[in-house]
């Protein structure tokens, strides 16, 4: 198949391109879990009913954003190439399945983030689209599964709520009777251009300070000289190499209306932010179950430091912002390294501390352009081909324990929100943010998402982060425990020794 080429990939895409060469690859998926409202109505009961149900909403997607029709050219290369389909056969990218109970969500997508896709294959785009019916309330998930090359979190809860705004809009329209398409199934593509690369749109180039200094610490700098002279952090109990099988695993939760109402006025009530909050409760967890100890009644904890990263939305922080609308993937992240928790270490000051880092670094002048001089920065690496991924594979050896961070919290924020749920032929009952862990990446990997009032957590880790699963799902189970907890009304203070007690049996009697 002969097909034109659209642009080089630019640089931001060129780095998820050498994860994914490199084996530590990112698949996102970001949707909804929805009910059908009316008593009448029927879901579909299998592919061909789905296909069709599915084939107005994205058709409409496909030919508004010009990503969606995309492959990568070259991969291998050192100058990959995005190459435009001419068309997408959507019977080749629905995927449709079932599960009896939600709790059984989380293995759908251990299976989505275990399947990268095939960058030698121009007959399919680099995103498909999970259908997920659950059995025990008929409600269904509806998750768009993509490379991370081609978007970002915001871009694709952007995108997420146009198809659900469309499916609602398809839902009038009558099905076909004879079980076949009512539209077609193979879309042609737009000849829109692609959205324009962050170096294009805004000044990139890096500062000779900053030039000098990555220079050193990534380039220069043996690794044994460079983990001498920083802080060791906890970052899993298994060391991570690109040699290890990738293999991610999930955890989840949901809180109710009611909770997450808790929390948002727990955030008000305290003048921050739920991502400060949520960043404070998953460091408690993880000291509270990996680093710490109860015997009798007396509470112990390592001085063990963590590692803190904070994935930034660049769009709205440059000039002229960029529409979530726009997709493409424009992030950048801030660290937070030498996280202490000591046992009277307090709740609310902990979130303050991080809030008052997140201000620094993404509402000041200084703060922005350190995180868009990372778009810049990664076109002074290696530029032969596999270069990319040698440097990658060179920098495990750099990090502590072969991973970047303890935590990364990635929050897309408020979506999927339905002024009037009630009147709309499918309804939004929680959103559904994941991506799949890179075996270089952190311990834990949170997502958050709030959708119609209802915050949605999952966790991702690879399997060889920690010895045992179980205790992965329980550090999910205390991050939500602690979580309610601190943010309960009227609770004034709350010191992480009161969150270890409970989880060992000792009743804590300070409130």
């Amino acid at each position: 198949m002969t097909l034109p080429v659209i642009r080089e990939v630019y640089n931001l895409e060129r780095y998820s391109l050498a994860r994914a060469n490199a084996g530590t690859y990112l698949n996102v998926a970001v949707g909804t879990r929805l009910t059908l409202q009316s008593k009448e109505g029927q879901l579909p009961k299998d592919f061909a009913q789905w296909l069709d149900l599915l084939t107005g909403p994205l058709t409409w997607l496909i030919q508004q954003h010009s990503a969606l029709s995309v492959v990568i050219g070259d991969h291998l290369s050192a100058n990959p190439m995005f190459l435009r389909l001419p068309s997408v056969d959507l019977a080749k990218i629905i995927r449709v399945t079932s599960i009896n109970k939600l709790d059984e969500f989380a293995q759908v997508l251990e299976y989505e983030h275990a399947h990268p896709f095939d960058l030698t294959d121009f007959e399919i785009p680099l995103w498909r689209i999970a259908v997920v019916h659950v059995k025990e309330d008929d409600s269904f998930y509806l998750i768009y599964v993509f490379m991370h090359a081609i978007g970002d979190g915001r871009s694709a809860m952007s995108l997420s709520e146009q198809l659900v705004e469309q499916l609602n809009i398809h839902a009038a329209k009558p099905t076909s009777l004879d079980g076949k398409p009512s539209l077609p199934t193979v879309v042609t593509s737009p000849n829109d251009p692609l959205p324009l690369p962050m170096e294009e749109r805004v000044n990139c180039d890096p500062r000779l300070f900053t030039l000098v200094k990555e220079a050193i610490l990534s380039l220069l700098l043996p690794a044994f000289v460079k983990k001498a002279i920083e802080p060791k952090y906890w970052s899993g109990e298994v060391d991570a190499t690109l040699e290890a099988p990738h293999d991610t695993r999930v955890g989840m939760w949901c809180l109710s209306k009611e909770e997450t109402a808790q929390l948002t006025q727990a955030s008000k009530a305290h003048k921050t932010t739920i991502q400060s909050i949520l960043f404070t409760a998953s460091c408690f967890a993880i000291k509270s179950v990996f680093l710490s100890k109860v015997e009798g009644s007396k509470a112990t904890t390592t001085k063990d430091k963590l590692s803190y990263a904070t994935p930034v939305a660049l769009r709205p922080l440059i000039s002229p912002p960029i529409s979530p609308q726009d997709q493409g993937n424009y992030t950048s992240e801030l660290v937070t390294k030498n996280i202490q928790i000591d046992l009277d270490t307090g709740f609310w000051d902990l979130t303050k501390s991080y809030r008052e880092q997140i201000i620094k670094g993404t509402k000041t002048p200084e703060g922005v352009r350190g995180m868009v001089e990372h778009a810049g920065l990664l076109k002074y690496l290696p530029n032969q081909p596999g270069g990319w991924e040698d440097f990658l594979r060179g920098q495990v050896t750099k990090e502590q324990h072969g991973r970047m961070a303890t935590l990364k919290l990635s929050n897309v924020g408020k979506a999927w929100d339905q002024p009037s749920p009630e009147s709309v032929a499918f309804k939004v009952e929680e959103g559904i943010f994941s991506q799949s862990s890179g075996l270089t990446s952190s311990a834990f990997t949170l997502n958050a998402a709030t959708a119609n009032g209802v915050l949605s957590m999952i966790g991702t880790w690879q399997k060889t982060t920690f010895t045992s699963c179980d205790r992965a799902h329980l550090y999910m189970a205390e991050f939500k425990r602690i979580l309610l907890e601190a943010t309960e009304p009227g609770r004034k203070d709350y010191r992480f020794q009161e969150t270890l007690l409970p989880l060992h049996g000792v009743k804590s009697s300070v409130v």
